[in-house]
């Protein structure tokens, strides 16, 4: 094993204590993932005992073994998503307004309130 004083056995053991602990500390994803990282660099696997780490994670968890940097992508993406979908409601709301469309219509259309159709609207005007 490189740089472990540990057996594979200890160190895959010690990574899944530190899952069953993650999910009683409920900590938040930045917290966890801090946390993580630093017992990652602790505990290093060669290949092919990360891959059966991972393996054994998988069929502790009965299902499909997510890392926490495919989660924090994931999270990415779907942050990404909400807000592009965000930008394409403004931009809607924009249109509207410069179509003369009441505010009542352009908040239906939009689901913004009315305080964030005045704001855009205000916004457009200065522009």
């Amino acid at each position: 094993m490189e740089n472990s004083k540990y057996e594979k056995k200890e160190i895959i053991s010690g990574r899944m204590n530190f899952n069953v602990m993650k999910d009683r500390l409920q900590l938040d994803k930045k917290d966890l993932l801090t946390l993580f990282i630093f017992m990652d660099h602790m505990i290093k696997l060669e290949s092919q005992y990360q891959q059966e780490f991972n393996q054994e994670i998988k069929n502790w968890e009965g299902g499909t073994i997510i890392t926490y940097e495919d989660e924090l992508k994931q999270e990415a993406r779907e942050e990404g998503r909400k807000e592009g979908r965000e930008e394409g409601k403004i931009e809607i709301t924009r249109n509207l307004i410069k179509l003369g469309a009441s505010l009542d219509f352009i908040k239906k259309a939009t689901g913004f309130s009315e305080k964030k159709v005045l704001e855009i609207k205000e916004k457009l005007e200065k522009e």
